[in-house]
Parts: C-alpha cells; structure tokens; sequence
C-alpha cells in the first residue's frame, strides 16, 4: 500500500502536476492523522476494557471481604451488649450491704461472667492493602467508593482504641480484683469465694467503668455508627452488577 501512495506521489512530481501534488500530499497527510487516532481510539479502548475488568475483579473482592467484616463486626458488637447489659443488671443491686440471698447469687454468678467485655473487632484488609500497595485506588470509577476505601484504615484505627482500652481495663484491672475474691466460673455455692468483696466501693467502681467503656464503645462514643454505616455503603456499592 505504501509503494502504491508513493507511485502515485512521484508520477505526480515528474509530470509537474504541483497543484494536484500538493492535494494528494495533503490528503496523505490526513490519512496518516486518522490512522494514529484510530490506533489511538482501539488501544484507549483495550486499556479501558482491562481496567473495567481489573476494577470489576477488585469490586468482587472487596464486596466478599466486607461482607465477612460486617458479619464479623455484628459478632463483636453482640458480645459488647451482653457485657453492656449484664453489668447494668449488676449495677442496679448496689449497694450490695450484705451477702445476697441464694437466687440473687446465682443471677449474680452469671450476670458477672457475661460482664467481660474485651472483644475486639479485626476486619480483614487484605483488598485494601493490594490497592494501597498497587496505588490502584484510581481504578475504582465510584468517587464515593473510592474516598470511603481510602478512609477505611483511619477509621478503623479510631474505633478500635476504644475497644483496647476496654479490653486493658478487662485484664488489667477488673480481672485482676475478681480473680482475687471469686471462683474463676463465679461458683458462688464455693464458700471460698469471698462475699464481703462484694459490697466494697471498689468493686462497684469497677463494675460502672466497666459499663462506661463498653457504652462508648456501643453508644458515646459514635465511632462504632461511623464504622457500621461505612461497612454498609461499602458492601452496597462494590455489589456486583446483573444483567438485567
């Protein structure tokens, strides 16, 4: 095709045509422009193929990942409440002035050994830092998406100082009072259990903070509403797409 144009070209420079030259050297011209944005359009076109499939596999994974934080998440924050709510129960039987009666005991005995708070939400984050590693967070087209993915880390981050700092308190004070008065179960038909522990203001103190770390982990806090409803919206826009 090439020693064909350029046949054409030189006839047309030995029979002095300048005129028609010039129009055919113009047109020559435009032919080879339209061929580079041709081949320009099919290979922004095959980029763009790859990326959507590279951004529609990273969606998939994302999209199971979360699901599975989100199931995680709603197993910590169930066991949060039982602590939450069986150290209320126990709250409102102080002051405790004297041993209680046996039917007290045994509610005591169970509500104490659902008052452990100390679980800890760990999504796993394996989709994010392949973004992150990959500085692929411009694949994703969902601005929404994409600055939410961004922002998951420090989120993350913020909510679980305050489950550490429930679950310092968890083992370094509030066990460490109970193991020294009371049965490893809270068998309080053992004698040994010593229940004068528990009308001290001690052991009222550290039942209510047990109870005011646990709430702002649930409720005063706010960060554990930030990470649920961000869990939500990531999960609903990484679904993947149907063909209707």
């Amino acid at each position: 095709m090439i020693k064909f144009f350029r046949k054409i070209r030189y006839n047309l420079m030995e029979t002095e045509k300048t005129g028609k030259y010039l129009k055919y050297a113009i047109g020559e011209i435009i032919l080879v422009v339209i061929g580079i944005l041709i081949a320009l359009q099919i290979n922004n076109w095959n980029e763009n193929r790859i990326n959507a499939n590279k951004e529609t596999a990273i969606l998939a994974n994302i999209h199971k990942e979360f699901k599975q934080n989100r199931i995680q998440l709603d197993s910590v924050v169930s066991q949060h409440r039982t602590s939450h709510n069986n150290s209320a129960k126990i709250i409102k039987l102080f002051p405790i002035k004297t041993k209680p009666k046996p039917a007290v005991l045994d509610s005591l005995s169970f509500q104490l050994f659902w008052s452990y708070a100390g679980a800890t939400f760990n999504p796993s984050q394996t989709s994010i830092k392949a973004l992150t590693s990959s500085s692929s967070f411009d694949i994703i087209k969902n601005d929404t998406l994409r600055d939410l993915l961004i922002s998951w880390n420090d989120l993350i981050t913020d909510y679980q100082e305050e489950e550490l700092r429930s679950r310092d308190y968890i083992i370094n004070q509030y066990d460490a009072y109970m193991s020294k008065h009371f049965d490893w179960n809270y068998n309080f038909k053992d004698e040994r259990n010593n229940f004068d522990a528990l009308q001290t203001l001690e052991f009222e103190y550290l039942v209510k903070n047990n109870y005011d770390l646990v709430d702002q982990i649930l409720v005063s806090g706010g960060e554990l509403q930030k990470v649920q409803e961000t869990l939500d919206n990531i999960i609903e826009l990484s679904k993947p797409k149907t063909n209707d």
